[in-house]
């Protein structure tokens, strides 16, 4: 079940480093003009992923492979729906990350032709995607925070 959650995850960073790549957050410094403009840069972010729904399309590639997911691990189709759930596709949203944010690992990632980075952090509220020179923070939903680390499963 965890590699599968790390197959799906891998899967949802790498369609939405593909859809919102042209999409930048900048890294900026702490001061509240900054601040501003990293949170303006999300909205805009989340708006460009709405437009294109990209969760619609993550869930989509998903239900078309659940049956290949179910068959390569072993687990039943309802624990495959069972973890497809605890994704929470529709929960996830671009943010500012904060300047706090300690970096726990990173996770090189390929897939659909596109090349990137799952970068995650000791704080598991949120991950970096960065693909094109682009970087998209994503909030984690708390339902999906405990199978980061399983990320490297799905190498």
């Amino acid at each position: 079940m965890k590699k599968l959650l790390a197959i799906l995850l891998s899967l949802l960073a790498v369609v939405v480093i593909g859809a919102v790549g042209i999409v930048a957050l900048a890294n900026t410094s702490g001061n509240p003009v900054s601040d501003a403009a990293k949170n303006v840069k999300a909205a805009a972010t989340n708006a460009a992923m709405d437009a294109v729904d990209v969760k619609g399309q993550v869930k989509s590639a998903i239900d078309q492979h659940a049956g290949a997911i179910a068959a390569a691990t072993g687990l039943t189709a309802e624990q495959v729906d069972e973890a497809i759930a605890q994704l929470d596709i529709d929960s996830w949203q671009a943010i500012a990350l904060p300047d706090s944010a300690a970096k726990a690992g990173s996770i090189d990632a390929s897939s659909f032709g596109i090349d990137g980075t799952i970068v995650t952090y000791k704080d598991p509220t949120y991950l970096t995607l960065e693909a094109y020179g682009q970087n998209v923070t994503l909030s984690v939903p708390e339902s999906a925070q405990t199978y980061l680390p399983y990320l490297t499963l799905a190498q």
